[in-house]
């Protein structure tokens, strides 16, 4: 059916406040059976935690682009205090009561990937076209990818230099990179986890593979720096529904 007009949002990935945050990249395998019952659930989380939770500041989930009933999930508090009052809520207690049903509504264990950001300047030029659309009344969806990178020690210095680089260059040039942002694992040394989104599907990634920044960032990852290969998943969002208010 036809979707309301919203006011733009204040904060998120592409409005959000100057600290760095408290990110989830987490990925649920849904048995297909249960699949309109963890939707219900996850609406009523995503609308509680936007509407109800000052320290939430943005709920995003997909559908895996290559795995039917894979769902991938983005989440962005202001500090591990944000995420511990969200597992307080209401909503989270309902998602507990899901989550731990028997029979599980899982296929596999629920993998949840928790980091801060290296840098609080993670919203890309590509966000103000993104922002204009919202401000109009008007939904869009952007191309997120989720990725986990096991780095070697004695690449780490190198590793953190060559991202960094690709991620400015994102930030400043590219017209259709909205958020581009990595931090450490909170509990593994020398792991990393990235969060991108990008307007025009996966047009907007494939302009950002095209760019001097990531041909430098891609010299380096034939390095060999990577103690293990990357983990990367492929999910659309559709805004303003993970935005928060």
């Amino acid at each position: 059916g036809a979707r309301a007009r919203v006011a733009a949002p204040t904060m998120s990935i592409i409005e959000r406040p100057d600290s760095a945050l408290f990110c989830l990249n987490v990925c649920l395998r849904v048995k297909p059976e249960r699949r309109e019952e963890f939707l219900d659930c996850i609406r009523a989380n995503q609308e509680g935690t936007l509407t109800k939770e000052p320290l939430a500041v943005t709920y995003a989930y997909g559908e895996d682009e290559a795995t039917a009933d894979t769902w991938r999930f983005f989440e962005q508090y202001v500090g591990r205090a944000g995420f511990e009052a969200h597992t307080q809520s209401d909503h989270f207690a309902a998602w507990e009561v899901f989550a731990s049903s028997e029979p599980s509504p899982f296929s596999a264990p629920p993998e949840v990937k928790l980091f801060v950001e290296d840098s609080a300047a993670s919203v890309c030029t590509g966000a103000a076209a993104v922002r204009e659309v919202l401000e109009e009344g008007d939904f869009t969806k952007l191309f997120c990818i989720d990725v986990t990178m096991s780095v070697k020690p004695e690449s780490r210095d190198s590793f953190l230099e060559a991202l960094r680089a690709d991620q400015q260059g994102a930030v400043a040039a590219e017209p259709l990179a909205v958020s581009y942002l990595f931090g450490e694992d909170t509990e593994t040394a020398n792991v990393f986890h990235m969060f991108e989104a990008y307007s025009g599907g996966r047009d907007g990634f494939a302009a950002h593979a095209k760019t001097p920044h990531y041909a430098r960032w891609a010299e380096f990852k034939a390095t060999e720096p990577f103690s293990a290969p990357a983990k990367v998943g492929y999910y659309e969002v559709y805004l303003p529904d993970s935005l928060g208010a």
